[in-house]
């Protein structure tokens, strides 16, 4: 149990409280931190941005604290930014998941795990939210509204923000409090233009709300229909509901500076049938980031809270078509059998643009005759290898022998050598490794490091600080010292072992 709750500043995060309580007891093992905070459990699925077993950190908390589960979820997580437009039921989900834990595939259940919007690889701070916290509280903290994915400004000071040295994409992560250790970095004030500034201050505002004022949830089918409803008012959808994609593409990328797009992860290539706003609007159940519903919505000029207050809307409409008389049927169709002989081998998109409103009456008016008399693409291009494996090898393989290096020199208490601890220290995701790079696997194997031999590095490290600090050197000090756990004799033999060789060697 924790003997003490640190004050919670507004909107910090979970993982910050934790981190200021363990910087305020002195902890320096993470093993007696889990101990306080889990109840001598290892939690397996620590989070920076999505923690689990909730319920299990406020039964921790001291006998006084009135804070509850729900308000940790809500004030001190990113659950409302990630939640605000699933259902009520996918929400309740994830809630029940962060309360009581869920597993390895929490990711997938918040829609993030194959989803082209990344978190971010490393926490962000303001930095004169950084001096205004050390001359006002004497500690700062890491703050949510910071950390949603396309927040480059702080909303408070209008200010870039700034990448901190702590990464955040691992499962199992260290916690470190926000000061001038870590939340450093050269001045970016001007690295954006003005335009992109104001797009980017608007979409964090929309996002403050989510995060901090809407609990309200609303069905995937709701939400598509209030999109409909929004680009018929724009002339961007007919009376039935149907999308003018075309036209929509356009003013989209009109409105949005190209730069801003690559910045939200969300370039438009307005050529590709499978860019991700021409599937935007569509009803598959498929979830999409709040990222781009904001966006989205922003181009609509509609402020989140319009949405959410919104109570009826009518989508999608069946329109009676009118009889088409027998003549004029036969004719296009005579028209549309001529342009196929016309054009032998062409596929459909291709006789789409040989004859535009040809195509387009027939495919609105006789759909079932034009799928039946329209051929088909027989053979599709072979998607070429978007990624030089062998390049990205040897650059990865440069990048590993470089981390080693890095880490082995390293002051402070040794890290383990091993492909997980690699990938850390270079900043790289979970593709680094990828079976198709050959010789970075071969390395990372070749310089793994097993446990014992990981425990004597330790251990010798240990022996040689307690020298260097005039300590007086014991099996149980040096035990303490590099956090084993008490009761494992093989250790203890070692230690003692090593303490012999290196202090006594000639006894």
């Amino acid at each position: 149990m924790m003997n003490f709750l640190p004050i919670i500043y507004d909107d910090e995060m979970l993982y910050s409280v934790i981190s200021r309580y363990k910087q305020m007891c002195g902890m320096v093992s993470k093993q007696a931190l889990e101990a306080d905070i889990f109840n001598h459990r290892r939690n397996m699925n620590t989070s920076v941005l999505f923690p689990q077993e909730i319920n299990m950190v406020v039964k921790n908390f001291p006998p006084n604290s009135q804070v509850t589960v729900r308000e940790v979820i809500i004030n001190q997580t990113l659950y409302p930014f990630y939640t605000a437009f699933l259902s009520e039921q996918r929400s309740d989900e994830i809630y029940r998941g962060m309360a009581e834990g869920y597993g390895k595939g929490f990711a997938n259940l918040l829609g993030i795990a194959g989803s082209k919007i990344k978190t971010n690889d490393y926490l962000k701070f303001c930095p004169q939210c950084l001096r205004d916290d050390m001359e006002i509280l004497g500690e700062s903290y890491w703050r949510r509204l910071h950390q949603i994915p396309g927040a480059l400004y702080c909303i408070k000071h209008l200010i870039p923000l700034r990448n901190s040295k702590i990464v955040i994409t691992d499962s199992r992560v260290d916690f470190h409090c926000a000061d001038e250790d870590v939340c450093i970095g050269e001045r970016e004030d001007n690295m954006y233009s003005p335009i992109i500034k104001d797009f980017n201050l608007t979409y964090i505002r929309n996002a403050s709300f989510l995060m901090k004022e809407n609990q309200k949830r609303k069905d995937l089918s709701f939400i598509i229909n209030f999109y409909i409803d929004q680009l018929r008012n724009k002339g961007l959808a007919s009376k039935s509901g149907s999308v003018n994609i075309k036209e929509l593409l356009e003013a989209f990328v009109q409105f949005y500076p190209s730069e801003y797009l690559e910045l939200m992860q969300s370039r438009i290539d307005v050529d590709k049938e499978t860019n991700w706003l021409r599937l935007f609007n569509r009803n598959n159940n498929k979830n999409r980031s709040p990222l781009r519903h904001l966006v989205f919505m922003q181009f609509l000029g509609i402020d989140v809270k319009e949405l959410f207050e919104t109570e009826t809307v009518t989508g999608k409409q069946t329109i009676l078509k009118k009889r088409i008389p027998q003549l004029e049927l036969d004719k296009k169709r005579e028209e549309w059998l001529k342009l196929i002989e016309n054009n032998q081998g062409a596929s459909r998109s291709q006789l789409k643009k040989s004859g535009k409103g040809l195509h387009t009456w027939i495919y609105v008016n006789d759909r079932a005759w034009y799928d039946k008399v329209t051929p088909r693409a027989k053979v599709r291009k072979k998607r070429a290898e978007t990624i030089d494996w062998d390049k990205r090898d040897n650059e990865c393989l440069m990048l590993a022998k470089k981390a080693v290096e890095t880490l082995l020199k390293k002051e402070g208490k040794p890290i383990r050598i091993i492909p997980s601890n690699i990938r850390r220290a270079i900043g790289a995701k979970r593709w680094f490794l990828h079976k198709k790079l050959v010789k970075t696997a071969e390395y990372l194997d070749k310089v793994t490091e097993d446990l014992n031999s990981y425990r004597l590095r330790k251990i010798r490290w240990a022996i040689d600080l307690l020298q260097k600090q005039e300590e007086r050197i014991t099996v149980y000090k040096v035990q303490v010292f590099v956090g084993f756990g008490g009761s494992n004799k093989e250790v203890k033999k070692m230690i003692d072992g090593v303490i012999r060789e290196m202090l006594h060697p000639f006894n």
